[in-house]
């Protein structure tokens, strides 16, 4: 049968129960950071004995991982998908959640097969450094490994979908083994059915089964190659919110409509580093460790986001925790849950001059592009590990002082995750109508 010289891009992300009381083990085995090759039928029946979906096996990576190169330009590359990020967010209407390091390390390591036109476009867009990309990208992924830590877990994880009869050049399987940790594993995409089966299970695998379905037959059907990207992040709040706190409140939405929700409240003032920004009020909320954080960005108008949002860059957004002060600040926000369903990345980078049918020699004779699709899910609710709630239960006897601030997410605001060591945005979002 012939088969289309086609490459499929498939980047999904997720920020699960960010505050939950518990962190879940990878799906295979791996305990942060990129994936470590999972290669024996007892990998994938642990993973299923814990209740995970089950991790397809994958042949070995064809090259060792390099350790991270201090010298490697991180800083550039960060601030090239922060950017790239940030833009497509504005692209995305309404309740938005997107993952800038999902979809940038997945077109980073693209990149690597990308032909010399491609790879040009590809530079414009995400503002790749000229040399040392590839090293960079496997610069941060290790620091963020670091990050994933009891009770806390980031895990990026490549993996190389071929073709079973197809083989790309051994110069990109490098790159993608020693530099982003990426797996291969042959599929027959002739059968477009099991195809889309085996890549949805290692996706559903990666992702705790939050994102169950990113590719559907159809998409991969007789497809040269599929490359998958993940990126997952579940964190216990520094601070956790008591549910016995939790009261239902009116939200108003970007249309004006007053929608009821449940909103989690601090107990009393809590320290927090927050920025008193042009028309709203942003507040950090640290995860356990403080290795990563959240900042919600609320308007002070219930109609001020835009505004807002116009008045940001990525580069504001990760400078926060830089120009940040430190005072007592009362927060009310609601508990939240976003998804982003499989999202054509064309529609946002045609315009720019990367759409389907781009070349990508460096993978194979006569490869292009010929969809790009992201995923991406949010869940934040209020809890904390036992440890921290049996602490937030002891009140102080005496009326605490008056906060610095007091800050109620009751209308349209931003919000996004940041790794501070790097000023990596690991997500962005905005939530206009959380009853949605």
């Amino acid at each position: 049968m012939n088969r289309s010289l086609g490459l499929l891009a498939v980047f999904c992300a997720v920020a699960v129960a960010c505050g939950s009381s518990a962190s879940s083990p990878s799906a295979d085995g791996t305990a942060g950071g990129s994936e470590a090759p999972a290669t024996t039928a007892a990998a994938a029946s642990t993973s299923a004995a814990a209740a995970e979906p089950s991790v397809p096996a994958a042949i070995e990576p064809v090259a060792d991982r390099l350790a991270a190169d201090p010298e490697a330009p991180m800083a550039e590359w960060v601030a090239g998908i922060n950017t790239a990020g940030w833009d497509f967010h504005r692209h995305l209407a309404g309740n938005a959640v997107s993952s800038p390091m999902s979809i940038g390390v997945a077109f980073s390591l693209s990149r690597a097969g990308a032909s010399a036109d491609t790879a040009a476009v590809l530079d414009d867009i995400f503002g790749f450094p000229s040399a040392g990309s590839h090293s960079a990208a496997n610069a941060v992924d290790r620091l963020l490994a670091e990050a994933s830590a009891e009770p806390n877990t980031v895990e990026v994880a490549n993996r190389l979908f071929p073709d079973d009869g197809f083989s790309p050049r051994p110069e990109f399987l490098e790159t993608a083994a020693t530099h982003y940790g990426a797996t291969i594993q042959p599929v027959d995409t002739a059968d477009g059915d099991a195809a889309a089966e085996v890549i949805n299970d290692w996706v559903s695998g990666r992702t705790r089964g939050l994102i169950r379905v990113i590719v559907n037959p159809d998409a991969v059907q007789d497809q040269r190659l599929v490359l998958v990207n993940t990126v997952y992040l579940k964190a216990d709040w520094l601070e956790p919110f008591l549910a016995d706190l939790t009261r239902d409140g009116e939200f108003t939405t970007d249309t004006g409509q007053a929608v009821t929700v449940p909103f989690m409240q601090d107990h009393e003032a809590v320290p927090r580093n927050h920025v008193l920004l042009d028309g709203a009020d942003a507040v950090e909320l640290p995860y356990v460790g403080n290795d990563l954080a959240m900042w919600l960005i609320v308007p002070h108008e219930p109609d001020g986001l835009a505004a807002v949002e116009a008045s940001l860059d990525a580069a504001s957004l990760a400078e926060l925790p830089e120009i940040a002060r430190r005072g007592t600040v009362h927060l009310t926000m609601p508990k939240w849950e976003q998804t982003l369903p499989p999202a054509d990345l064309f529609k946002w980078l045609c315009p720019q001059g990367f759409c389907a049918g781009a070349g990508f020699d460096g993978i194979a004779p006569g490869i292009f592009i010929t969809s790009a699709l992201h995923s991406a899910k949010v869940i934040v609710d209020e809890k904390g590990t036992e440890a921290a709630a049996a602490t937030a239960m002891a009140f102080n006897e005496s009326a605490p002082p008056p906060p610095d601030l007091t800050v109620v997410a009751d209308r349209p605001f931003l919000w996004t995750i940041l790794h501070p060591e790097t000023q990596a945005i690991l997500f962005v979002g905005r939530l206009v109508n959380p009853a949605a």
